[in-house]
């Protein structure tokens, strides 16, 4: 079954190598840059992708004792010894991986899989102490780099299960027996049983084992040699055709993947350009881009100014960005902008940053550079003045000067019926009065004289009275 398996693999790479001839890459560059661009775009081997496939452990990583992170056209092993001590099944199959790396700190690691990658080298596995099973299958160990694959293995006391079918060290007759004789602590090679005869065998063949081994060594490199010049055939399987492989596999994954995301309008954004600090005419910009609930309070304390900003609750606080600067306070959240030009100058190293735990809202006190008289306390008493009056004139002098200007106004048109008729009666005694006196006739003396009837003129002086 384990040599079905590594055919099917095998078939299924140089289908792969033979679509990738026939059907070139897409892009209109030359062969350096199309492999230079591909290369910058090979995923890593991040915590962010151990997580994502980490989704049956609820992506907690602590605790992890299995992860697959096969088909994700690796480079590389790495940050797996800091993020997964505990991980005891390692899936890397089917990856570009040419190096064993990262691995020695894995305590407790038991099954590790490698298997169509770019290894030519068994290394770095010393320190995995309970490794049980290794598969190597279809990478590229040669005979040259056996004896030293096979010697780093001994320390993997723990070791019983290997396979390394489809590696070029397999055309070596005498790879099997080798293997067997060198680690005694295996049961079972490429899936077959090792029998005690056969381990028993080896052990007694071992040195002209090691003969031969030498001389497969020799003639490998001198094949490798002779075929250095040579133009590589269409169905090679080397570690060349693999990465030209790999990389197109990813461009087209990178396409489908930007297709989907621009067809369910989660394609990333460019980046939101924060403003400045100052405007175009060189003045402290004043913005509240997110729309938020502030206020500045310079009155409360006249020694600082208090600036409170109502950010959301469950905004974490690691998305806050404060800056306090003597003339303005400048507080960017999630790429919102809100600065505001402080009404006075504030000592920034002195300023306080506080966040509510109920309210989730950012207050940030400014010790005042140079505080200055209390607002509403009242400054030293001042003299009233008074307008200037005139002197008090003397009573006499004011009996002396007044005037009455009693009915000085009054029209005679308009006086009423009873003043009409005594005036009417004045004037007619008056005129009988002057008659009599013109007649000759005296009054007699003693007769009482109406008030009214007085006889005097007002417009003539009195008369003296003779006796």
């Amino acid at each position: 079954a384990q040599a079905t398996l590594v055919q099917t693999f095998c078939i299924h790479a140089r289908s792969l190598r033979r679509a990738f001839i026939r059907q070139p890459s897409r892009v209109a560059l030359n062969e350096e840059e199309d492999l230079g661009c591909c290369w910058l775009n090979m995923p890593r081997l991040t915590e962010q992708l151990i997580r994502k496939r980490a989704e049956h452990n609820d992506g907690v990583l602590s605790d992890l004792e299995e992860v697959a992170l096969h088909q994700q056209e690796l480079e590389k092993i790495e940050n797996l010894e800091a993020c997964c001590r505990h991980i005891k099944i390692l899936l890397l199959q089917n990856n570009i991986i040419p190096k064993m790396e990262g691995l020695s700190k894995l305590k407790e690691l038991e099954y590790l899989n490698l298997a169509l990658n770019n290894v030519s080298k068994i290394e770095g596995i010393e320190g995995c102490e309970s490794l049980k099973k290794l598969d190597m299958t279809v990478n590229f160990v040669a005979a040259e780099e056996l004896e030293e694959s096979v010697y780093n293995m001994k320390a993997n006391i723990m070791l019983e299960d290997l396979y390394l079918t489809g590696n070029p060290c397999e055309d070596w007759s005498g790879f099997r027996a080798y293997v067997v004789a060198h680690l005694p602590q295996l049961k079972q090679l490429d899936g077959k049983m090792i029998l005690p005869n056969e381990r028993i065998k080896a052990r007694q063949n071992l040195p002209k084992l090691q003969q031969d081994l030498e001389l497969a060594v020799q003639a490998s490199l001198a094949k490798k040699a002779a075929d250095a010049g040579k133009p590589v055939s269409e169905g090679a399987y080397t570690k060349e055709s693999r990465n030209e492989m790999y990389l197109e596999m990813a461009g087209q994954k990178e396409e489908k993947d930007k297709n989907e995301r621009r067809r369910m309008g989660t394609e990333p954004k460019e980046p939101r350009i924060v403003p400045g600090i100052h405007n175009a005419r060189g003045e402290i910009r004043q913005c509240n881009e997110g729309k938020y609930d502030f206020n500045i309070d310079d009155e409360t304390d006249p020694t600082k100014i208090i600036f409170e900003l109502g950010v959301p609750k469950y905004l974490d606080t690691s998305a806050l960005d404060v800056d306090v600067n003597p003339n303005y306070v400048r507080v960017v959240v999630k790429d919102k902008v809100t600065q505001l030009k402080l009404p006075s100058e504030v000592c920034a190293d002195a300023a306080k940053v506080q966040r509510s735990r109920t309210t989730g809202s950012l207050r940030i006190d400014m010790p005042l550079m140079a505080p200055g008289r209390v607002r509403g306390e009242k400054g030293p008493a001042q003299l009233e003045l008074q307008p200037l009056r005139a002197e008090k004139p003397l009573a006499s002098a004011k009996a002396k000067e007044a005037v009455s200007v009693k009915n000085i106004y009054k029209d005679p048109r308009k006086m009423t019926s009873n003043q009409k008729s005594t005036e009417l009666l004045r004037e007619v005694r008056t005129r009988r009065t002057d008659v009599a006196s013109d007649t000759g006739v005296r009054k007699p003396i003693g007769v009482a004289c109406d008030v009214d009837d007085d006889g005097d003129d007002d417009g003539v002086p009195p008369l003296d009275v003779r006796t």
